[in-house]
């Protein structure tokens, strides 16, 4: 794997990726972990990885990419009926994907993503995002975070949420109904949690308002990630809360 997927085992010590909702106070997280050294957490990249878990899953379930799959190695007379005359001919409907390698297919695409989007220096042991997203698929929220779990080596997932009343009074969330707002807060939330107690090996929840309280909060997000607390850089990074 190292040797074909040079860029996604780059980084010695895997992957973060902060998991939230916007105004969250997640770009504090972000330059909170960017403080630890050999950290280089990017900020949002629109979802993409959404876009890609997709393509991954399509590839690996869709019947036709799998029929084809588990047939080709058959004799002719143990394959599916549908398939017989036109499995690995030029005039199948699907010619060719019987060749499409799934995990490959993965691995390749996720390289791609590391070495084209994330770009981690040299320098860099930890690499990952932050994305505001995640939840706005709810059906797809699992299944989602399944492939970045499973697919990334040492992925770790940081799940922030915030009051409610706040986030809804901030950014455009204000622009919109109070209640659907809270509504798609609550679901957030709810997937958070759901996932990170099915997975309390590599997940962890935080607060925003647990930040501001300072230090020993913040030292507990450390801890989970294995690093040491700096007093210093983690009070530098607080000194200039954003006001975006």
């Amino acid at each position: 794997m190292k040797t074909s997927y040079p860029s996604l085992t780059a980084p010695q010590d895997g992957y973060v990726f902060v998991v939230t909702y916007g105004r969250s106070g997640s770009t504090l997280t972000q330059s909170l972990l960017n403080a630890i050294p050999g950290y280089v957490i990017r900020g949002e990249n629109g979802n993409l990885t959404h876009h890609f878990a997709q393509a991954i899953r399509l590839v690996t379930d869709h019947e036709m990419y799998r029929w084809r799959r588990e047939d080709l190695p058959k004799p002719r007379p143990e394959r599916r009926p549908y398939l017989r005359p036109i499995l690995g001919k030029p005039y199948d409907p699907w010619a060719g994907v019987e060749k499409v390698d799934p995990d490959d297919f993965t691995l390749s695409l996720m390289d791609l993503f590391v070495r084209q989007v994330l770009r981690p220096p040299r320098r860099c042991r930890v690499s990952g995002f932050k994305e505001i997203r995640f939840h706005e698929d709810p059906p797809f929220f699992r299944p989602h975070l399944d492939v970045l779990r499973t697919v990334f080596p040492k992925a770790r997932f940081i799940f922030q949420r915030r009051r409610h009343e706040a986030v809804a009074a901030s950014g455009w969330w204000k622009q919109q109904p109070r209640d659907e707002v809270l509504k798609q807060l609550r679901t957030a939330d709810k997937l958070f949690e759901t996932y990170a107690e099915s997975h309390p090996d590599c997940c962890t929840i935080i607060d925003y308002e647990g930040l501001l309280e300072g230090y020993d909060y913040i030292r507990t997000l450390y801890e989970f990630l294995g690093e040491e607390a700096d007093a210093e850089s983690i009070g530098a990074v607080m000194s200039r809360l954003l006001k975006h």
